[in-house]
């Protein structure tokens, strides 16, 4: 199955420059999935024949932006609606609408917002100052790992143009395998590993939430998260 999406990497490489299929951040994953055949689903599991397929932009090393690993909600000590969570650990905007875009570590940021990993042997918690707000259960952020990451390809491209208009040459592809929730605990305990809100409240009142994003922060921190990395194109 690797030598098969390798084949097809190739392909696309030969391409050189291809014209984004899709404006916008997206468009880099959204364009190489297409160009060997993956059709967009909203399907948790990996993207190729179990291997999970992600795609950024090669940048310096000072530059190097964050890898998203997978998504995941917390599950919510307190039962209520997303209007009320948003304005339990948001802010609020000088439009009087509520957001909580917000990276989370083990270091309390602005908005009071923090993880805990050594209350307990088994879960990550999330607090809001003093008061814990939700948690993960350490199964569950392992299942989603081997779910989403026991084999991934980390795809690399040049890209030129704006956001409306861009175009992509797909050239670095890295294999890795063996993912580690003990190794990921680690990660998030030195903050290599982060935890984001994306959620805003839009006029009407309705609540937009982009999702839970779990992120690492640097793709050179792959070797520690995943037990075996190559190089394969």
């Amino acid at each position: 199955i690797l030598d098969e999406l390798i084949s097809k990497f190739d392909t696309v490489n030969n391409m050189g420059w291809v014209k984004s299929l899709r404006d916008g951040d997206t468009g880099i994953g959204y364009t190489f999935e297409t160009l060997i055949g993956i059709e967009e689903n909203n399907d948790k599991k990996a993207d190729f024949k179990g291997i999970e397929i992600k795609c950024k932009q090669i940048k310096n090393a000072a530059a190097n932006g964050k890898i998203n690993l997978f998504q995941q909600a917390p599950i919510w000590t307190i039962k209520e609606s997303a209007a009320n969570r948003i304005r339990r650990i948001g802010q609020q905007g000088l439009d009087s609408l509520y957001s909580c875009y917000s990276q989370v570590t083990t270091n309390k940021n602005n908005l009071g917002l923090f993880l805990e990993t050594g209350i307990s042997s088994h879960q990550i918690d999330l607090f809001k100052d003093a008061g814990h707000i939700g948690y993960w259960p350490n199964i569950d952020i392992e299942s989603r790992l081997l779910e989403k990451h026991a084999r991934s390809v980390f795809v690399k491209a040049e890209v030129k143009g704006n956001k409306s208009g861009q175009k992509f040459f797909y050239k670095e592809m890295i294999y890795c395998e063996k993912p580690n929730i003990h190794r990921f605990l680690d990660l998030l305990k030195k903050r290599q590993i982060v935890f984001e809100f994306t959620m805003s409240e839009k006029a009407d009142g309705k609540i937009r939430n982009h999702g839970y994003p779990w992120r690492l922060i640097n793709e050179e921190l792959l070797t520690e998260l995943f037990s075996l990395q190559v190089r394969v194109r």
